[in-house]
């Protein structure tokens, strides 16, 4: 999920996803604060889109890891206790996480300087099938026949986007499955970290390392911006604070399985404001291709949930 967050900014939702919905569990409010979320996280891509193109991406990650560093900080306060909140059990692979959102980001941000919103994101939506693979190879977990071909599908569905013999592959296609491939390791990582900490120890430890390494490089990243441009980032900024707190609330009143779904409604989203903002539209292969990765991801979903409601019964 928020595979949203990931492409536009610092994910939460697989931070958060262990969160049981409480007793007044609202399912409808729940969906109606997810689909906003994925319209301000396509809108906020499009900033970025817009903010590359002309300054550094790490200028723009250092002004927006400290908004998300101070947001992370301003939610585990409201716990009892922050310095509770700073304790984990395994810190290591709490920082390995906060790392390799970051790269993520960047990747991601690197990528909308050569591709459209919708080619990025589609593409990008493979890391579930990545996630589902690795989760096999690496925790050794049980994938059946089935999610093996979804998975194969998916793939195939990634190679009809890029079309090899085509002519020469976009370097802006390569960022992005780099990045995809590093966020299917972070969900790797997020799940183990699940075990043991909490969900607000994990959501804190990845927005205060990536802050702290952003201010670290902040001094070489630094540059001058237009006053128009300032306030675009600062909307970004803003719109990320926002798309991530409805994030929060909606897996704070819904089940996460049920509402996993609907994150590719950013596709649609990132479809709309790609075309209304810079005239970009997806040719004839990148939505055949994107067919096939959507449905993929969804059925993976679908096997998942099942395979977990035999685990409750048994």
């Amino acid at each position: 999920m928020n595979s949203p967050g990931a492409a536009g900014g610092p994910d939460t939702s697989h931070s958060i996803k262990t969160i049981s919905p409480p007793a007044g569990t609202n399912i409808v409010a729940g969906v109606l604060l997810l689909v906003l979320a994925t319209i301000i996280f396509a809108c906020q891509d499009a900033i970025t889109k817009h903010l590359v193109a002309s300054y550094p991406v790490t200028f723009i990650l250092v002004i927006r890891y400290w908004f998300f560093g101070a947001f992370g900080l301003g939610l585990a306060a409201r716990q009892p206790g922050l310095h509770i909140a700073f304790k984990s059990r395994r810190p290591l692979l709490q920082v390995a996480r906060g790392v390799l959102l970051v790269l993520e980001i960047g990747l991601m941000a690197l990528a909308y300087r050569t591709l459209g919103l919708a080619e990025t994101m589609t593409l990008f939506m493979c890391y579930p099938l990545m996630a589902t693979a690795l989760a096999a190879v690496l925790l050794r977990e049980p994938v059946g026949w089935r999610r093996w071909v979804s998975v194969a599908i998916g793939f195939v569905g990634i190679v009809i986007i890029l079309r090899p013999g085509a002519g020469v592959i976009d370097i802006g296609a390569v960022y992005t499955l780099i990045a995809a491939l590093i966020y299917a390791v972070y969900q790797i990582l997020t799940r183990l970290c699940g075990n043991d900490d909490t969900p607000s120890t994990s959501f804190l430890y990845v927005s205060m390392v990536g802050a702290v390494m952003m201010t670290v490089v902040a001094p070489f990243a630094w540059t001058s911006i237009t006053f128009t441009d300032g306030a675009w980032l600062g909307l970004l900024c803003a719109m990320s604070m926002t798309g991530h707190y409805s994030l929060i609330r909606a897996l704070s009143i819904a089940p996460a399985g049920l509402l996993q779904p609907f994150n590719y409604l950013q596709l649609v989203w990132a479809v709309i404001v790609g075309w209304i903002v810079f005239r970009d539209m997806p040719d004839a292969w990148a939505f055949a291709g994107g067919a096939l990765i959507v449905g993929s991801g969804l059925f993976v979903a679908y096997r998942e949930r099942v395979r977990a409601r035999a685990a409750a019964r048994a």
